[in-house]
């Protein structure tokens, strides 16, 4: 069967990248749309028809530009309709000029939703009102940073192209998001109890001013090769190490409290998103950190960008970070909106670990070795000789790739426990009216 003249790798590598994001975004998203009645108490008007609207509209985005990316990467239609409707051909960026727009429009939708459902707590004052603050603002970059995705046209020079490119990737998925994230796992674990709200201020400043220096500056380190003068280079290496630093302070702080608090029956409850947020924090130092500072240094990014110490960095920083914290964020709505009897810690243990077992299998077993095999070649005898059939091929190389299905399996045992749990908790919700948000005694207590 014909499987590659239908289904090009170019097409499943691009839906495997973008459907990731969207997913995580779509995550994130619901998250906030969530939190903000729950947190000021109050529903606008018309809320629910506006989260309808910016649902389904997400949903043609998400089909039509994968059905019509689909297309365009077959070449049938031209070069013209794969940039404004097609593949534009750019990682993370790959959707045509069209549903960019309309992403970009579904964006700043979300944010006009998120800031009604806040503004009660806004102009209430309140201990964590700063936090509330954060969570719009970064939500506000997140929607208008987008833009930087419509800056390029069909014929712009690669390197301007690369430039613009990565103030979207980078400062939207590495930078804006990781304030978002900080910011709204800070204000659920202060409704929770877990962390003061002193504590969470001032990690919600630490991470702004870590993002200025650290996400801005950090970005020139995708930017080496594209003509960067070379100080900028160093600058940019120097300063993109710090990026890891918030979040995984907020997971360390969040397990101290958790340890001092898990008696309480109301933790309980959030055991398995709070966990979430902890596995957040220590793939945040591995896989961002450890991994991502392994790479992003000029000299070692020179023999080993697009290697497999890169998709290394990428599997345990994408899910590892962003992707666990959608399930975080995921499961912590669902606790407030699901009957309590069709929640099923006996489905989540099995998934939160298989998750991250699978996951640390197939980074550390198969592609940690292998991109320090390819680094060896390429530092040996070059980049062209590390990506030859000699090494790509070899016996080693392909022994390292079968490798990784033992994690992959795990990993795949992870998804299928978490859409049985989905699954057990819409059949729930057919027979039980949902319960509401529930806030801990301690946070009450404070607010009193």
């Amino acid at each position: 069967f014909p499987l590659a003249q239908i289904l090009p790798f170019t097409v499943s590598r691009t839906i495997h990248t973008q459907f990731a994001v969207l997913w995580i975004a779509t995550a994130w998203l619901a998250t906030g749309l969530y939190i903000a009645p729950a947190i000021s108490g109050h529903e606008p008007k018309y809320q629910k028809l506006g989260v309808d609207v910016l649902f389904y509209a997400l949903l043609f985005i998400v089909v039509g530009s994968t059905a019509f990316g689909w297309l365009g990467s077959l070449q049938h239609l031209g070069n013209t309709f794969s940039f404004w409707i097609g593949n534009q051909g750019l990682e993370f960026t790959s959707m045509g000029r069209i549903w960019q727009i309309l992403l970009f429009i579904g964006l700043l939708f979300w944010v006009t939703l998120l800031g009604r459902g806040l503004l009660p707590a806004l102009k209430k004052p309140s201990e964590s009102r700063g936090l509330i603050a954060m969570v719009f603002l970064a939500a506000l970059c997140i929607g208008i940073f987008y833009a930087t995705s419509l800056t390029w046209g069909q014929h712009t020079h690669y390197s301007m192209i690369e430039y613009w490119r990565w103030w979207l990737v980078h400062l939207w998925v590495e930078g804006f998001f990781e304030v978002f994230a900080t910011a709204v796992i800070a204000l659920l674990f202060t409704r929770l109890g877990l962390i003061r709200a002193a504590t969470a201020n001032s990690a919600i400043v630490l991470e702004t001013i870590v993002f200025l220096f650290g996400g801005i500056l950090g970005t020139l380190h995708h930017l080496y090769f594209t003509g960067t003068p070379t100080f900028v280079i160093a600058i940019g290496a120097m300063f993109s190490a710090l990026e890891v630093v918030p979040l995984a302070m907020i997971g360390v702080e969040a397990y101290r409290n958790y340890q001092r608090s898990k008696a309480a029956p109301w933790v309980q409850a959030y055991k398995w998103p709070i966990l979430c947020f902890i596995a957040v924090g220590f793939w945040n130092v591995v896989g961002a950190g450890l991994l991502g500072f392994s790479i992003n240094t000029p000299i070692a990014l020179y023999y080993m960008q697009g290697l497999n110490m890169t998709a290394a960095h990428a599997h345990a920083a994408l899910f590892g970070v962003y992707g666990m914290l959608g399930i975080g964020l995921l499961l912590f709505c669902l606790r407030g909106l699901s009957d309590r009897a069709a929640w099923s810690d006996k489905l989540l243990q099995p998934m939160f670990w298989s998750l991250n077992i699978g996951l640390a299998m197939m980074v550390f077993i198969s592609l940690v070795p292998a991109g320090i095999y390819q680094a060896w070649a390429s530092v040996t005898k070059g980049m062209w000789f590390a990506r030859s059939p000699e090494v790509v091929h070899s016996k080693l190389m392909e022994t390292l790739v079968w490798m990784r299905v033992p994690g992959d399996v795990v990993f795949a045992i992870g998804m299928l426990f978490l859409a049985l749990f989905a699954i057990r908790l819409l059949k729930g919700a057919k027979r039980n009216q949902p319960t509401r948000l529930s806030v801990a005694p301690v946070a009450r207590a404070k607010e009193a």
